[in-house]
């Protein structure tokens, strides 16, 4: 783990004049692009920190902005962003505050490969995944590393652990195996008390989300939610009348409601607590503002939604106005 202070160039996109007036009299709530983690012109890693080798699919020695392939984003209590990447095989700690920046690459006794999922709870605390060793760490909440969840003489419980999501209460963390195509349920000690498999049909499970009790798994082939009770009984599907190909989406009162990707024409929707559509942002192309394939979604504090484009290696900021 280093530190190292960073500075930070936080660039807001403004709508055009006719553009706002014309949402603000039809009643859209309108979100603006605030920033970008990891490009040119918005927030990066120091140059120095960038030695990690990118992956021989990405046909580059290093990832020039210092994030390579972004698999899931969270912010803490304390406005810090994270940014698990697997493309650098670490987690990103931006802290806007002081100015300062972190690479996490050892967890323990552990060395991070692949990190995926991440969630925070409601005290603080930062769960991560490592898609490639199985393991999920937890971080306290002053952000330092606090413990290997799963105990060592449960062995290897999960293979590929991709996205991770709470119970209400907190008790309860929900992971998403890819690799056995299962949701594995641990309680706070790491110990399984839950275990349910998913339907052969919902193949390459992408990311997973809880909603008033019940679990939601996305499937990348074909693109559908399916529903299912904690204890794995299916409940049907989700299911949003303008979007064909559902990417990751979540629910949260900061939004009166839901931010789901539409992965076909890669804007996201936000719909209210009954599933109206409420007004949508974001397009698809190689600007600072655009992305190509989000592969996680988080909305902050504040409700900033976050969205991590894995091909571009970024992660773009919208919010209702200026940071």
């Amino acid at each position: 783990m280093r530190t190292v202070p960073f500075g930070l160039m936080l660039l807001v996109l403004a709508a055009s004049g006719q553009e706002r007036e014309a949402r603000e009299s039809r009643g859209e709530t309108q979100y603006r692009h605030l920033y970008t983690f990891g490009t040119r012109g918005g927030i990066h890693p120091p140059k120095v920190l960038n030695r990690k080798a990118a992956n021989t699919a990405f046909g580059r020695g290093e990832f020039p902005w210092g994030i390579g392939s972004p698999q899931s984003v969270v912010t803490d209590r304390q406005g810090r962003v994270w940014i698990s990447d697997s493309g650098t095989g670490s987690v990103h700690v931006f802290d806007p505050e002081p100015g300062t920046y972190r690479e996490i690459r050892r967890v323990g006794e552990a060395t991070l490969q692949s990190p995926s999922g991440m969630i925070a709870d409601a005290v603080g605390r930062i769960y991560l995944a490592d898609a490639a060793t199985g393991g999920v760490y937890v971080f306290d909440e002053t952000g330092e590393f606090d413990r290997t969840l799963i105990p060592r003489r449960a062995g290897r419980l999960l293979e590929t652990p991709v996205s991770l999501a709470l119970s209400a209460d907190g008790s309860a963390l929900f992971v998403l195996d890819a690799g056995k195509q299962c949701v594995v349920t641990l309680n706070r000690e790491g110990e399984q008390t839950a275990f349910f498999h998913l339907p052969r049909e919902m193949h390459q499970p992408v990311w997973l989300s809880v909603i008033r009790n019940q679990v939601d798994v996305l499937g990348s082939f074909p693109n559908l939610v399916e529903e299912f009770s904690p204890a794995g009984k299916l409940r049907g599907e989700t299911r949003w009348d303008d979007i064909r190909v559902p990417g990751p989406f979540v629910c949260d009162e900061r939004l009166s409601g839901c931010a789901v990707v539409d992965a076909g024409h890669m804007v996201v929707r936000i719909y209210d607590e009954a599933g109206h559509p409420v007004t949508s942002f974001g397009q698809r192309g190689d600007g600072l503002d655009q992305m190509q394939r989000v592969d996680a979604i988080h909305v902050d504090a504040k409700g900033r939604v976050y969205l991590a484009d894995a091909l571009h290696g970024r992660v773009l900021v919208f919010g209702k106005g200026n940071r």
